[in-house]
């Protein structure tokens, strides 16, 4: 009878020691507010009272990093990447606004052309998955423009850029108007910009 008493005893032990780990180790993530901290309770705690939690706080943290990271760049390959990575992110009407704010005001090539880029990626992989995609969803606005991707000029920076062929500056202006009523982050530019700020 006695062994039958202390067993519920030893289990509501290592059960309040369980939780209280759990709870402790929450903490010290939120005291820490770093993705690392939160990283290692998921790691401990995957199912644990505080997982959605750490989630959401890994996620808040990774997309003010990619923000941030876009801000200091200010350019429309940083904005369009931030995008991608993050579409519902807290920062997206920023960085849509700022692809509108930085289309240059007036032609700065002798001849006037332009391409219209629709994205910048990390990866080769991912901008000829959005070209096929993109070709597909608008066809008729791309119609008789052809897409490219453009390897990245810097290895340094691994940029890939999907981009339409050139055309003349309005014309671009006018499709990417388009683009943008159908959701497309695009922003029009000199057809021999890296995507540095205009001066």
């Amino acid at each position: 009878m006695r062994r039958i008493i202390v067993v519920p005893w030893i289990l509501a032990g290592f059960i309040a020691a369980a939780c209280s780990g759990q709870e402790s180790g929450w903490e010290r993530a939120r005291r820490e507010d770093s993705l690392a901290a939160y990283e290692a309770y998921l790691a401990s705690y995957p199912s644990g009272p505080h997982a959605g939690e750490a989630r959401a706080a890994l996620d808040g943290l990774r997309d003010a990093e990619a923000w941030s990271r876009a801000e200091r760049l200010a350019t429309p390959e940083a904005w369009q990447r931030y995008l991608g990575e993050f579409p519902d992110g807290r920062n997206t009407a920023k960085a849509r606004q700022r692809l509108i704010d930085f289309i240059p005001p007036a032609p700065i090539t002798p001849d006037g052309r332009y391409v219209v880029q629709l994205g910048a990626y990390s990866t080769e992989a991912a901008a000829r998955a959005d070209l096929a995609r993109a070709a597909g969803a608008h066809m008729a606005e791309l119609s008789g423009i052809g897409l490219r991707v453009i390897a990245p000029r810097d290895t340094a920076v691994s940029i890939w850029r999907l981009r339409t062929d050139a055309v003349a500056e309005a014309l671009a202006r006018d499709l990417c108007a388009r683009l943008r009523e159908g959701g497309v982050d695009c922003v029009p530019l000199p057809d021999d910009s890296a995507g540095e700020p205009p001066p």
